[in-house]
């Protein structure tokens, strides 16, 4: 267009403090062993393991917690805020974590360097809803997001997604069924841990509901 590009609108806004002392050191301890840094990313999945990324891992509570319980399995997860991405570095290395490493990077950004299906799982619990009409936009499950989710996974791959925003979840689940390379599957949790956030939900009346779609035959 000339020149012009539009700005690509973010699913998330930077409302974080900048890290404390202890924060900064263990970054810098840990990130070369931990992290997976850009020139890589084309590589994910590419080997025999199977690898389950998480998208917006928060505090990384349900990450570890399936990390740990799924030895057989990579688990990748992707987030922007630093201060959750210490905080799965420090809980990598106290549980001995082996099959665990992170990135940090918009997860837009990120897709499109993922070869076509490479992923047995994408997991996206309590992303931010936006619920105020005018930052719609900004909802990070839509469907140019799903149609890449929908390229990256294998055959019979699993999209997990939860929220415990109602209207979220009704929109999630339109936009993932006008995807035909996305099939919808039995609901529930699954293994998904219940977590302090979750448990918040519930007791201010906001149940969470769960989204299961595999990946079947048809174009992303």
């Amino acid at each position: 267009m000339n020149g012009f590009h539009l700005r690509e609108i973010r699913s998330y806004a930077r409302r974080e403090r900048p890290l404390g002392d202890a924060a900064r050191a263990t970054r810098e301890r840990l990130w070369g062993q931990l992290a997976i840094a850009d020139d890589e990313w084309h590589r994910l999945g590419e080997g025999c393991r199977e690898v389950v990324l998480d998208i917006g891992f928060g505090d990384g509570e349900s990450l570890l917690t399936l990390a740990a319980a799924d030895a057989s399995r990579d688990y990748i997860g992707v987030e922007v805020y630093r201060a959750g991405l210490v905080k799965v570095l420090r809980g990598i290395e106290q549980a001995g974590l082996a099959n665990v490493r992170v990135i940090e990077a918009d997860v837009h950004v990120l897709l499109r360097q993922i070869p076509d299906g490479r992923i047995a799982a994408v997991q996206v619990f309590f992303p931010d809803p936006w619920p105020k009409t005018r930052h719609h936009k900004r909802r990070l499950v839509q469907g140019p997001f799903l149609r890449e989710v929908a390229r990256i996974l294998r055959p019979g791959g699993v999209l997990h997604m939860a929220t415990d925003w109602a209207p979220y979840a009704d929109a999630m689940l339109e936009a993932a069924s006008s995807v035909p390379a996305l099939a919808l599957g039995e609901g529930g949790r699954g293994e998904r841990p219940w977590t302090r956030f979750e448990r918040r939900g519930l007791r201010l009346g906001q149940p969470a509901r769960d989204l299961r779609f595999h990946r079947a035959g048809g174009a992303p």
